[in-house]
């Protein structure tokens, strides 16, 4: 009987162990595919002098920008909302900055988040494209 709890134990464990972070899987997409998801960089071919922008067409006034976080050249920009809310959707267009970035290719990794505690899934989008700066 112990050897069939502990064989148990064992298998659940494993089981949580191996399906925890099966949601963080991105996808990759190339730059020129943005317009797909409704987006722009601008300017179309960065250099180092430029301020660079990322501009989200039609999107909800409910999503908001959450944070931007630079790692050597990995750039992550979050937004956010909250399902339970139920705001309409005002659709505008957001110019996210994400400023002059030394010359070098870029991994942007681009997340929209539901913060309400009860969804299953919190990522509604995530994706991930290089961003090329030349100098």
């Amino acid at each position: 009987m112990k050897k069939v709890v502990f064989t148990l134990t064992v298998f659940f464990l494993f089981l949580f162990a191996c399906t925890e972070k099966v949601n963080e899987v991105q996808t990759q997409i190339q730059i020129s595919d943005l317009s797909d998801h409704n987006m722009k960089i601008i300017p179309v071919n960065p250099s180092s002098s430029d301020q660079i922008k990322l501009v989200v067409f039609d999107d909800c006034t409910y999503n908001t920008l959450s944070g931007i976080i630079r790692r050597d050249n990995a750039i992550e920009i979050r937004k956010e909302f909250n399902s339970m809310m139920k705001w309409p959707c005002i659709m505008k267009n957001d110019t996210i900055l994400i400023g002059k970035l030394p010359e070098g290719t870029y991994t942007v990794n681009y997340k929209l988040l539901d913060t309400f505690t009860q969804v299953t899934d919190p990522t509604v989008l995530s994706f991930w494209f290089t961003l090329p700066v030349s100098k």
